[in-house]
C-alpha cells in the first residue's frame, strides 16, 4: 500500500508528531504529538516562547530532520517516509525556505542564486535564467541581477532569497523569522511582498515569529506551548 495522504486538498499535513532529544542522560520532549493541516493559499503564523521549538517544528516540516515518530506529508506524500534522495526531490518541488540569515551563495549573482533550484531539479538553463529574471523583477531587483551578495544591502539580499524561495512556484514557503534580521521598515517591506507574492502565486506561507504585527497579518496564529499548537 503506498504511503500517500490523499484524503483532502491540505498541501501540507502534520499528524502525531514527536521530537524528543537526549540530553545529559535524560530526555526533552519538545514537540509531544502535533496535529495540523494546511490548505492551498493558507497564512499561517506560528508563535511560542523561545526554546518552545518552532525552529525545530520548521525543520521536520521541511524534512531537513527526522521526527521521533508522526509523519508530515507534503502535497500527500509522506516525507517521513522518503529516502534522502526522494525527499531532496518532494523539497525542491514542493517548498521553498526563507530564513532569518539569506543562506546566498557568496561566489554567485542574484540571479544564479535565484535560478538555482531551477538547475538543481534540471530546468533548461536559458529557462532558468528567464525565471530568475523575472522573480527578481517581481521583488524590485531588475537592477541588481549580476550583483553578487556582498554587494547588496541587507534587504537587497532577503529579497533574493524570497525570490529564490518562490521561484519554483512551491505549494508551501516555510519561513524561520524572515524579517528578524532587518529593521522594522525594511522588515514590514519584505514581509509584504511575500504576502503579495503569496496571494499571487496561491503558495502557503508558514511563518515562524516573534513580531505581533506581523502575526496578526496571517490567516491563523497557531502558538507552541507545552510542545503541542494551540489557536491563538
Amino acid at each position: 500500500m503506498s504511503d500517500v495522504q490523499g484524503s483532502n486538498n491540505a498541501v501540507l499535513k502534520v499528524t502525531s508528531l514527536v521530537k524528543t532529544f537526549d540530553e545529559v542522560g535524560k530526555s526533552l520532549n519538545v514537540l509531544q504529538g502535533i496535529n495540523f493541516e494546511v490548505f492551498p493559499g493558507e497564512r499561517i503564523a506560528i508563535v511560542g516562547a523561545s526554546g518552545s521549538g518552532k525552529s525545530t517544528l520548521l525543520q521536520l516540516l521541511g524534512g531537513l530532520d527526522e521526527p521521533t515518530s508522526g509523519k508530515v506529508f507534503v502535497v500527500g506524500q509522506a516525507m517521513t517516509s522518503l529516502n534522502d534522495r526522494k525527499k531532496g526531490i518532494l523539497r525542491n518541488e514542493a517548498l521553498g525556505f526563507i530564513y532569518q540569515f539569506h543562506h546566498l551563495l557568496p561566489e554567485f549573482s542574484a540571479m544564479e542564486n535565484v535560478a538555482m533550484p531551477l538547475l538543481v531539479r534540471g530546468d533548461d538553463p536559458d529557462e532558468a535564467t528567464e525565471k530568475a529574471c523575472e522573480f527578481l523583477g517581481r521583488v524590485g531587483l531588475a537592477e541588481r541581477l549580476d550583483h553578487r551578495p556582498g554587494q547588496l544591502s541587507g534587504g537587497e539580499r532577503q529579497r533574493t532569497a524570497v525570490a529564490r524561495a518562490l521561484v519554483t512556484k512551491p505549494a508551501v514557503v516555510l519561513a524561520d523569522e524572515p524579517t528578524g534580521n532587518l529593521d522594522r521598515p525594511t522588515g514590514k517591506k519584505i514581509f509584504e511582498l511575500m504576502l503579495e507574492l503569496n496571494n499571487d502565486l496561491g503558495t502557503s506561507l508558514i511563518i515562524v515569529t516573534h513580531d505581533p504585527n506581523l502575526a496578526a497579518s496571517m490567516d491563523r496564529i497557531l502558538e507552541l506551548k507545552d510542545g503541542l499548537l494551540h489557536p491563538n
